[in-house]
This record gives C-alpha cells, structure tokens and sequence, in this order.
C-alpha cells in the first residue's frame, strides 16, 4: 500500500512537470519600416489569456477566441511602447505558457475554457 502511494505521488510530479504547453515565437519586430533610431530600453510583461473551445496551447475547436491573445498580446507591445516614448519595438519574443494548474482547469471545464499565459519581451526604439 505504501510503495502504491510512492508510485502514485511520483507518476502525479512526473505528470505536473512534463505536461506544461509552451509556445515560443522569437525575433519578431513590429514596425513598419525598418528601425533607424535610438534604443529606449527593454521590457518584459506577462498577460493572462482565456481561450474558449478549445485546448491550453492548442488546437481551437471554433474561433470564437481566435483573435483574444493576438489582441492581447499587439496591445501588450504597445503599452510598453508608449511606456517608453517609443515609436516601435524590435527583437520582441512571445512565449505562451499553460501550466499544470490550466490544463486541468481546461480539462475539468471540458474545453469550454483554456487559461495561460503569454510573456512577451522586446526592445523600445525611436
């Protein structure tokens, strides 16, 4: 009975380990023409996303929230651009994460709702 438990504690550990999401999109700039200026600083936010229909960083069964981290994550840069009296941000890298914790909140809502999120780091240029 014992060494059951011990099995069933290490197979639960294993299990909240391994079974993060993650999405990763690096060296992406959002400009319009090609930086020319002075760097302001760097930033690094995190934002918390909900998805509907569908699994924690994966497939959507419908795109009824297709576009929530895409929004999130455009108003996110430019937050921080403003932040910094920018005009654009360059080198911007985007890691989506659903922890252990979001895809059992996923899988107990059925897919109804997929929780993460998204941390975004980058450079403020003028």
């Amino acid at each position: 009975m014992k060494s059951l438990k011990i099995l069933g504690s290490i197979t639960f550990l294993a299990l909240a380990v391994a079974s993060c999401t993650t999405f990763k999109s690096s060296g992406l700039a959002m400009y319009a023409t090609p930086p020319q200026g002075t760097v302001l600083g760097e930033f690094h936010t995190t934002v918390w996303v909900n998805e509907f229909l569908g699994a924690a960083g994966g497939a959507k069964l419908l795109n009824i929230s297709a576009n929530s981290t895409d929004n999130a994550v455009t108003d996110a840069i430019a937050r921080e651009i403003r932040a910094k009296n920018g005009t654009e941000a360059i080198n911007i890298d985007i890691k989506y994460k659903a922890s252990f914790l979001n895809l059992i909140l996923n899988g107990l809502t059925l897919g109804l709702w997929a929780p993460g999120t998204v941390e975004i780091s980058g450079i403020v240029v003028r």
